[in-house]
């Protein structure tokens, strides 16, 4: 039922007459091939696919965050001066303060 075609290997007529150790080797590479593919895949993709890079300090991410909430604060001031202006007289004097420098 086996051929012997050469001395370096065998050749099985059949899956079932395989050793299971060397099935499971097979599998065992096949598998390892995969995951190792995806590995690169995922790391060559990584910083692609990734707005904010790896590289980043913390540092950088507070003063960021200082900066945005700084502005936000401006903002938000801003929001009050404006709805306390619509809500007296929009010809007044808080309504001339909460318009923007170039529209006064």
């Amino acid at each position: 039922m086996i051929k012997q075609e050469s001395a370096q290997f065998t050749i099985y007529e059949a899956e079932a007459m395989i050793p299971g150790h060397q099935r499971a080797w097979v599998w065992g590479i096949a598998a390892l091939a995969i995951l190792l593919c995806g590995l690169v895949a995922g790391w060559l993709l990584g910083g692609t696919l990734n707005p904010y890079p790896f590289s980043a300090s913390t540092t950088d991410s507070a003063r960021l965050l200082i900066r945005q909430e700084a502005i936000n604060q401006q903002l938000r001031e801003r929001i009050a001066g404006l709805e306390q202006a619509l809500g007296s007289d929009v010809c007044g004097l808080a309504a001339l303060k909460a318009l923007p420098p170039d529209r006064k």
